[in-house]
């Protein structure tokens, strides 16, 4: 595993052009002095680490009691003030990572890793799991399996069921970027054995299934699955994620105004820029098949004004997703315009998959937009849907408020 960069470093990486950054609220120079305490502290002999972290200026770390994603739900919280540090280090890592400062997070995160080692067992594995999915997010896939790997070997080894169900949750999300369904669902059902019932753990697992079942066209159990993940989870910007899914569900099946509703209660919950425009992408081409050109129109207005808080993948994937839906409701001007734009922000960027499909639809010709009965009849009917599913589709209806 590599090492990671010296604060410095990591911030020059991450900031890259200060253009992206230019009115966002959280600014990556807060970041990085959490950052730089963080290496200063797990440089420091163990002798001092204590005090230093007791002279530290109030409010530069998370406020107490905000715990991080991955931990043992099994065991108490951290009481030594080391360990409660390296855990306040992740969290604020954890919003480094929300807005795409990965670099960062992977240097704060090693430093709380070596900083819980001597303190609090559960704490350091699960710092290890965190560790993981940075390098996941960072492209680095295999020396993120050795991590969960390890990790889920020590943790049941030790008693910790959840670290392991986490580990092996993060085994099932690399297989599904593989391409490999037996392996994804087979970690994800062990990691769900693992979690106690109620628990953000659970919530994680049941997400990685529904997007299992949402990638092999299992309508029912994607819902099943979705639903209990949304109930479960605490925060809006989890929900507005889980709920972007049940609505690509939906639309997939073309059960269209289920999935246009989804979709406008999941973009009313985002609150990040890089959420906001990665649920967008999808309801654009939703609204499209749908005919519901004014809303089209409103995801470009409100879209723009995310722009300078986001990276450019997500900015990349809007555009297209504007292309798309335009071209699914027959206007090849504003086809060809977003599709460029799309095209011209993905080469610079070297994001190929979105180039290649920015540029298939410059060269196409829009399609005809099908009545709203025939796309009715094109999805599967309702009636013959199990219980669960066409539940699922009616909480989906009511988002729509």
């Amino acid at each position: 595993m590599r090492q990671p960069l010296s604060p410095m470093e990591a911030y020059t990486v991450d900031v890259g052009e200060g253009a992206r950054w230019a009115g966002h609220p959280t600014q990556p120079h807060g970041w990085f002095s959490v950052t730089h305490v963080a290496h200063r502290v797990a440089a420091l002999p163990e002798a001092q680490r204590e005090w230093f972290l007791a002279t530290l200026p109030d409010g530069l770390l998370p406020e107490a009691g905000r715990r991080p994603t991955h931990i043992d739900h099994g065991t108490p919280a951290p009481a030594h003030p080391v360990a409660i540090a390296a855990e306040q280090f992740r969290v604020a890592a954890e919003d480094m990572e929300r807005d795409g400062c990965f670099e960062m997070a992977y240097t704060t995160v090693s430093a709380a890793a070596r900083l819980a080692t001597r303190h609090d067992a559960p704490s350091a594995l699960s710092a290890a799991n965190h560790l993981a999915r940075i390098m996941r997010q960072l492209g680095e896939t295999r020396i993120a399996e050795e991590l969960h790997e390890g990790v889920a070997s020590e943790a049941r080894h030790r008693g910790y069921p959840s670290v392991a169900g986490y580990a092996l949750a993060g085994l099932g999300n690399l297989a599904m970027m593989r391409g490999n369904r037996p392996a994804q669902v087979r970690y994800y059902m062990e990691a769900l054995a693992l979690a106690p019932s109620g628990t953000a753990l659970e919530s994680a697992v049941r997400w990685g299934l529904m997007n299992h079942a949402l990638a092999v066209d299992s309508l029912p159990d994607a819902l099943v699955h979705g639903w209990r993940a949304y109930d479960l989870s605490d925060t809006d910007e989890a929900r507005a994620g889980i709920l972007g899914n049940l609505a690509s569900v939906a639309f997939r099946a073309r059960f269209l105004d289920a999935a246009v509703a989804g979709f406008t209660g999941a973009l009313a919950m985002a609150t990040s820029a890089r959420l906001w425009l990665s649920i967008a992408s999808t309801a654009a081409e939703a609204a499209g098949v749908a005919g519901r050109t004014p809303l089209l129109s409103q995801l470009e207005e409100t879209g723009r004004g995310h722009l300078a808080s986001a990276g450019p993948f997500e900015s990349s994937q809007w555009l297209l997703g504007l292309a798309t839906g335009w071209h699914a409701a027959g206007d090849a001007d504003r086809t060809e315009r977003f599709a460029k734009e799309a095209q011209a922000l993905a080469k610079r960027h070297e994001f190929h998959e979105v180039a290649y499909r920015a540029e298939a639809l410059v060269l196409s010709t829009p399609v005809q937009q099908p009545s709203r009965a025939a796309v009715r009849e094109s999805g599967p009917i309702l009636t013959d849907l199990p219980f669960s599913a066409r539940d699922g589709l009616s909480r989906l209806r009511a988002m729509a408020g």
